[in-house]
């Protein structure tokens, strides 16, 4: 929900060209305040949605105060409460949870709306020198950005969501209306119980089996059986949804390749049809505008599954270090484990397995790992 950098920067330094000062002490107060407004406005963005979605009761998936270097982490199989070097950002993770799950999101965004509004009239009304002027146009040109309707794979825009959560019809809405089930479901896998998420998929499937939220629930599971060529033909399933928007399509698609080298390198599927299907994926979903850092652990995987053991490991590191969902961070700490394994580094696939089993020790690719370091 950040907006796009580059926009927002853009405003930024449009903003100091319009302050008009001679001195360039003066041009750089303002600049200065310009940077503290889009840090405002950003934050009082996520405060806004954090606050709704608690006071509201929507689900909040993750919140994560900073950028850089992960210092600490509080996350459950319910929540990732993640701060990282430098405490100058708020990000926040709110999705569908409890019924009615379409009003709870949406009044989290009016909330979110509301602060940042509120946020940017006030800063222009303390305006008075060119530091608190640079705020001002920062501020409000951030607010303003995140007003305009926008859904990209890597996020949703504030007044998209404040728009169009109302007057979502079709496929769209009933996946809000599945989704308490789907949450469920997905909690249920965190939490590692699964002989309990099984019978919910088996429910999931009977009571929507068109429903892509639904299907990727069951795809979930699957793989978290280990049974990744079953889960592979639900992920193509979903992949080649004529009905699903672009945005949602670079999500299918990362899912698919991702998935396809883990079934590959499972060996429960022929490598090289395998190969194929997940390259032409990761391919398909950085054409769609898939976030290219997220796809490190999945090009992580490719590496390793190719020999590239070094390029496995600088992959996997960045991809755990940076992962926020404790899923596919056990996961890209197994991917990074196996690499050093090729590598002949057993001391260092040891460390990153025993960063992994801290997260989630029964996850396939971890369990077997351990196993495969014990036989070793």
């Amino acid at each position: 929900m950040l907006g796009h950098p580059l926009t927002i920067l853009t405003a930024i330094v449009c903003g100091a060209a319009a302050l008009g000062y001679r001195s360039a002490g003066e041009i750089g107060l303002g600049v200065l305040g310009e940077l503290v407004g889009l840090l405002l406005g950003l934050l009082a963005l996520q405060v806004g949605m954090l606050v709704g979605a608690v006071a509201l009761r929507a689900r909040v998936h993750k919140v994560v105060i900073g950028v850089g270097t992960r210092l600490a982490d509080w996350t459950t199989p319910r929540r990732a409460v993640v701060l990282r070097a430098v405490p100058i950002l708020l990000s926040v993770s709110v999705g569908p949870g409890r019924a009615p799950a379409r009003m709870r999101m949406w009044g989290a965004a009016v909330c979110s709306a509301v602060l940042a509004i509120a946020t940017a009239v006030a800063a222009a009304f303390a305006v008075s020198n060119g530091f608190t002027l640079g705020v001002a146009i920062a501020c409000g040109a951030t607010v303003a950005h995140a007003m305009v309707p926008r859904k990209l794979p890597g996020s949703t825009s504030t007044g998209w969501l404040v728009l169009n959560l109302p007057r979502l019809s079709g496929a769209q809405a009933d996946q809000l209306e599945a989704a308490a089930l789907v949450t469920a479901t997905v909690d249920t896998v965190q939490e590692g119980d699964l002989a309990r998420a099984a019978a919910m998929a088996a429910e999931l499937a009977d009571r929507y089996p068109k429903l892509r939220t639904a299907t990727a629930a069951r795809v979930l599971v699957l793989q978290a059986q280990g049974r990744y060529a079953e889960a592979l033909l639900q992920a193509m399933a979903i992949a080649g949804d004529a009905t699903q928007t672009p945005q949602e399509a670079a999500v299918s698609f990362a899912a698919l390749a991702s998935l396809a080298y883990a079934t590959v390198e499972s060996g429960q599927l022929d490598p090289e049809l395998g190969m194929g299907t997940a390259d032409q994926a990761l391919e398909n979903a950085e054409t769609l505008g898939y976030p290219t850092h997220r796809l490190d652990g999945c090009r992580a995987l490719r590496e390793l599954v190719l020999g590239n053991t070094a390029k496995a490991i600088l992959l996997a590191r960045h991809a755990a270090d940076t992962c926020d969902d404790r899923l596919g961070r056990a996961d890209d700490l197994a991917t990074l484990a196996r690499a050093h394994m090729a590598a002949g580094d057993n001391k260092a696939a040891r460390a990153a397995l025993a960063e992994a089993e801290q997260v989630v020790p029964w996850w396939p690719r971890v369990a077997d790992t351990r196993t495969r370091l014990d036989i070793g």
